[in-house]
């Protein structure tokens, strides 16, 4: 919010007809609401107005307002989907002639005074008019309240869920293509690698199924901000949701995606297509690294959204090629190598070197555009400490470093010593070690996506 007319605070006395509220970025116009309330009741208005084409101002032509006390309360979505909320305060000192009734009551929707006073979709207008007469502001640039449901804690668990899911199915087919296809060249790894893509199996299609559950929960939560939970689902809301915003358009990719990545892995297991049916899982995962730059802050830069996208595209790319290839590499990979005998701890050898060469360029690869993704959003290096996104960005790549921390520990150390009976021991304490660092980067990133970034 950059400012608000009348201020929070403010005391007008003089004819007051319209109020309005400026964001310092554009916002989504058909998800914008704005609702006044005298005592309690919600005042009527015919529609809420935008004022600039860019999306930034919108309007409330109220009419002459009686003497009172005022709440403003507004709602929005910006471009990257997440719905912001809050409200402002002012007091009506005049008593023009033609001013509304203090008992002036809302015709519709009684039960629902917010969306009734004011949930009209806006369309291009002209500015508000000024006030005219004097102000007394409280607070000089005071925007009042504002706050959004996406940094709740239930919001927070459905994004970490959703993490969660898109690392294991990125890592399904990475695991397969880098590592399994790699150690199958030597024969003596070749039951191994049978084995190991069998279990692969049965881990993709949960984790499907996790992004089905995330899917479920960010609808719900997404249509609940942005109060159609309160007016009633209906055709309408559903599509000026998922088809009107760009946090809808990045839905119905995962939605998409998530199916066309679970029918590729049931391909797999099929009599025929199995090639087929792991380039359809490939390729599907690629799209799902896309939902979180299209549905979060990379959608709301400026100028360069398409760079913006790519570089945060490919960062989550890396991060599931690193780390769900190595959650696979322990959850299928080295039961499958102790199943079958033979040279067990040589065959887990194996798979960790491959393993190590593909994690090292994805490695790279989260730290480049993780920078890349990070400069787009800071104007100056204050916002670093001087931000609560700044600051949990920092609590993300410290945590982060740890990570890599462990994963050059195991690169160095603990993969070249392989090969004898406490090796995979050894490997298996480094990298469980590993993934829980990762899990909570993880759930960091869930509360970072939902701060305003500076």
């Amino acid at each position: 919010m950059e400012r608000t007319q009348p201020a929070n605070g403010d005391t007008v006395r003089a004819a007051l007809s319209v109020v309005s509220v400026r964001f310092s970025r554009p916002v989504n116009a058909s998800l914008t609401t704005l609702t006044l309330l005298r005592d309690g009741a919600a005042v009527p208005a015919p529609a809420v107005r935008m004022v600039d084409s860019a999306g930034h101002e919108f309007a409330l032509d109220t009419g002459p307002l009686a003497a009172g006390s005022y709440v403003a309360r507004w709602r929005t979505a910006g471009a990257d989907g997440h719905v912001l909320n809050g409200s402002f305060t002012f007091v009506v000192q005049a008593e023009p002639a033609t001013a509304l009734p203090a008992d002036t009551a809302v015709a519709a929707d009684t039960a629902n005074p917010d969306a009734a006073a004011a949930s009209a979709t806006a369309a291009p207008g002209t500015p508000p008019a000024e006030v005219a007469g004097a102000v007394t502001a409280a607070e000089p640039g005071s925007t009042g309240v504002s706050s959004s449901e996406a940094d709740s804690p239930l919001a927070v668990a459905m994004r970490w869920v959703w993490f969660v899911a898109l690392l294991g199915m990125i890592g399904v087919p990475a695991f397969r293509f880098g590592v399994l296809m790699r150690i199958a060249r030597d024969p003596a790894h070749l039951a191994t690698a049978a084995r190991a893509e069998l279990g692969l199996g049965f881990i993709a299609l949960a984790a499907a199924s996790l992004s089905v559950v995330a899917l479920c929960g960010r609808l719900l939560l997404q249509a609940s901000a942005l109060g159609l939970t309160e007016q009633g689902w209906s055709g309408a809301s559903l599509d000026r949701l998922l088809l009107g915003t760009g946090w809808g358009l990045a839905w119905v990719l995962q939605a998409i995606a998530t199916l066309a990545f679970a029918a590729g892995m049931l391909i797999v297991r099929a009599p025929y297509g199995r090639a087929a049916g792991w380039m359809g899982a490939g390729g599907s995962v690629i799209l799902l690294s896309a939902v979180p730059a299209l549905s979060g802050h990379a959608a709301a830069v400026e100028r360069v959204t398409g760079i913006a996208i790519l570089a945060d595209a490919l960062h989550v790319l890396g991060a599931g090629v690193w780390l769900g290839s190595l959650a696979m590499l322990l959850a299928v990979g080295v039961p499958a190598a102790f199943a079958g005998g033979g040279d067990a701890e040589g065959s887990v050898a194996a798979m960790a070197r491959a393993f190590s060469r593909m994690a090292l360029v994805a490695a790279s690869t989260v730290a480049v555009t993780g920078v890349i993704s990070s400069l787009f959003h800071i104007d100056h290096g204050a916002d670093l400490w001087g931000t609560t996104w700044g600051r949990v960005l920092l609590l993300k790549v410290a945590i982060l470093i740890g990570v890599a921390a462990l994963g050059s520990h195991n690169w160095k150390k603990v993969v070249p010593a392989m090969g004898g009976a406490d090796g995979t021991r050894r490997l298996q304490r480094s990298s469980r070690a590993e993934l829980g660092l990762a899990a909570l980067v993880l759930l960091v990133t869930a509360i970072l996506v939902a701060l305003p970034t500076p």
